[in-house]
């Protein structure tokens, strides 16, 4: 009897990790080591009012076998995440989200955004970003000069409205950063955006564009080929890519229409892909009248010659690239003494000709695959300030004659 009692003694005795007495309850309670948080304090569990020390070390076991190492796991993640930098949060999770909420186009266009604008903060941890932080990230950027015009006279800097479009995509990091418990807060979001600034739409009056055209008269099918590219984008609206996708399916001859539902996309130099219109609303059907009809009649008489091809503007079975035909414009434009415009500036060229035509804003946003009124009108706005002439030639014509 005297071993038996003298062995429960020892066992009652034996000091067990993680298991203690409180002195005063004479109770039995167990602590939990769960790791550490982001400024490196130990994260413990306590679980107190057990009878014995085999009941609280029998309570230990079973919380660690589920709840605890759960927890402890989590908190070294949740530790490891809070410790990331900014290009290990940027490269490891954020990418990988992001391109699966994004088309292709658009996550190909981020990447340059993402990997060249955002490289101020890469040493930074996530969390340590702070609002002042990206003000004087947005100042850098504001005395970056543009790459176009590194070689000119006169240079300048990056535009405010590219600066913010920038500052966009960095509230998309810090918002996934946020919703994945790396931050509490996004900084962000006390950093306003940059005023918006009076940026003038460079675009061709119809003379303008007639008289670049006549440096295409030639006869050869090369001259005949690109001016009937740009007549196409000066009286459609549509984007060079929305055109180059345009198969000879969608165009319908009888009815002077064609069908937008796909546009191409330059990934890089000699690779594109297929892809769907910018927006929803960039599907549509516009008119396209008898005198483009006509001629493309006779261009399709004429690409029967080289071929059987599927798209409207091909040559020779391939795509022409966007910079060949930006660059055949710009030099006929210096050739015939016009302001050099941008490839994408005849689309702005329509939307000026339907302007002076006097056609209606809703119109215009419809043909043009605007997702709302807003976009046309705080784009081209500025336009409509031209036909104020004839509103007062209106007026006048109304108003009577009688002298107050």
């Amino acid at each position: 009897m005297v071993d038996v009692h003298y062995n429960e003694r020892l066992f009652v005795m034996v000091k067990i990790q993680n298991i203690y007495r409180d002195n005063k309850t004479k109770k039995w309670y167990f602590k939990v080591y769960l790791g550490t948080d982001a400024d490196g304090k130990k994260i413990q569990k306590t679980k107190r009012g057990f009878s014995s020390q085999k009941e609280a070390k029998l309570a230990y076991d079973r919380y660690m076998a589920t709840q605890g190492f759960h927890e402890f796991y989590g908190n070294h993640l949740n530790l490891l995440s809070k410790q990331m930098t900014f290009e290990e949060f940027y490269k490891v999770r954020f990418v990988r989200w992001y391109e699966k909420q994004v088309k292709r186009q658009t996550f190909e266009n981020a990447q340059f955004i993402f990997e060249k604008k955002m490289r101020y903060f890469y040493h930074m941890r996530v969390r340590d970003i702070t609002s002042v932080d990206i003000e004087d990230w947005m100042f850098e950027l504001s005395q970056t000069i543009t790459r176009n015009s590194r070689l000119q006279e006169k240079q300048s800097t990056l535009s405010n409205s590219y600066i913010n479009r920038i500052r966009g995509h960095l509230k998309i990091v810090l918002d996934r950063a946020q919703k994945e418990g790396l931050i509490d807060q996004n900084p962000i979001d006390n950093v306003c955006c940059l005023p918006k600034e009076n940026e003038k739409i460079d675009f061709w009056e119809f003379k303008e564009f007639q008289k670049v055209m006549e440096y295409f008269n030639g006869n050869n099918m090369q001259m005949k080929h690109r001016r009937l590219v740009y007549e196409l984008l000066f009286f459609t609206g549509m984007r060079i890519g929305e055109l180059s996708a345009l198969p000879w399916k969608y165009v319908d001859l009888e009815k002077q229409q064609i069908t937008i539902e796909k546009t191409l996309v330059y990934s890089k130099k000699d690779e594109w892909y297929l892809s769907t219109p910018k927006t929803k609303n960039a599907y549509r059907t516009i008119g396209i009248g008898s005198h483009l009809s006509k001629k493309l009649y006779e261009w399709k008489k004429l690409q029967s010659l080289l071929g059987n091809f599927e798209y409207v503007i091909q040559l020779d079975g391939t795509f022409t690239p966007p910079y060949s035909f930006a660059s055949w414009l710009k030099e006929a434009a210096l050739a015939m003494g016009v302001k050099p415009i941008k490839l994408h500036s005849l689309r702005h060229s329509h939307v000026a000709f339907l302007i002076e035509q006097n056609i209606q804003p809703l119109v215009i946003q419809e043909r043009m695959g605007h997702s709302n009124i807003n976009i046309t009108l705080g784009t081209y706005g500025h336009l409509y300030a031209k036909a104020d002439d004839r509103v007062i030639h209106a007026i006048d014509s109304f108003e009577s004659d009688t002298v107050i």
